[in-house]
């Protein structure tokens, strides 16, 4: 009984010898230069070439975040961490930060009336390209009319990924005379496209009482113009023109 019990002492105490002696010899393994590895430099590499460095070292890729600027490749390393040239162990995580490959979306933002040099400011804060149109408005001038994208009007509440180029059309002061044209008859798109060929704006637009309905609505014509070519046949550009519509 005696010898049972002393044999089975025995080889509990050599298997515990065994695994600290194991543990023992790997502590020493991993903490000798050869288990250490230099971080390489990481920046300006995709994620993909990135990953396969850091691979190759026996090192593990993780990717923290991802930034936008516009002076940036998308989808390239941009910071790391540990910086390279750290010694670390081999199976470390290196995080790393790379560009979006899609930049973010803002909101325009700018409405008619607005000063122009302000909104020219909170374009450019916002990541936009901008590009300064002039038109005139004297009732407007130094103010803004309207921002485009590609030659459409935008809603105050468009939104657009950064970098986007947009048109911001300011009023300005006309230079010279131009000859008011005789808008009766004409629908409300017919009327503004003739002001906008003449460089005068477009006013107040009112409606007369028979205009009741959605339909009358779409269908009016103007009725009357505040500034008539019988009146006065030239006025300066930019020169605002009070419409009011009603019924054929």
């Amino acid at each position: 009984m005696l010898k049972s019990l002393a044999k089975h002492l025995s080889g509990i105490a050599l298997t515990w010898v065994l695994v600290l002696a194991g543990t023992f010899f790997l502590l020493r393994w991993y903490s000798q230069p050869s288990a250490e590895r230099e971080v390489p430099t990481l920046a300006g590499l995709s994620q993909t070439e990135a990953a396969e460095t850091l691979q190759a070292l026996g090192l593990q890729a993780v990717w923290q975040d991802s930034i936008y600027a516009p002076s940036g490749t998308p989808g390239t390393v941009v910071e790391q961490h540990p910086p390279a040239g750290s010694s670390v162990k081999v199976g470390r995580n290196i995080l790393l930060t790379t560009y979006r490959i899609t930049p973010p979306s803002e909101r325009v933002g700018i409405a008619e009336g607005q000063d122009a040099r302000i909104a020219e400011r909170i374009l450019t804060t916002r990541g936009f390209e901008v590009k300064v149109e002039e038109e005139p408005n004297t009732l407007l001038a130094g103010k803004v009319l309207r921002v485009e994208h590609k030659g459409k009007r935008v809603d105050v509440d468009a939104r657009f990924p950064k970098g986007t180029t947009l048109d911001l059309v300011v009023g300005v002061t006309g230079a010279k005379d131009v000859r008011v044209p005789w808008l009766m008859g004409l629908s409300l798109d017919d009327a503004k496209g003739t002001l906008m060929r003449r460089n005068l704006a477009l006013g107040h637009v009112g409606y007369m009482d028979d205009v009741v309905t959605a339909l009358d609505t779409s269908l009016a014509v103007v009725v009357s113009q505040d500034v008539s070519p019988e009146r006065k046949p030239y006025v300066s550009e930019g020169t605002a023109i009070d419409l009011y519509l009603g019924k054929h």
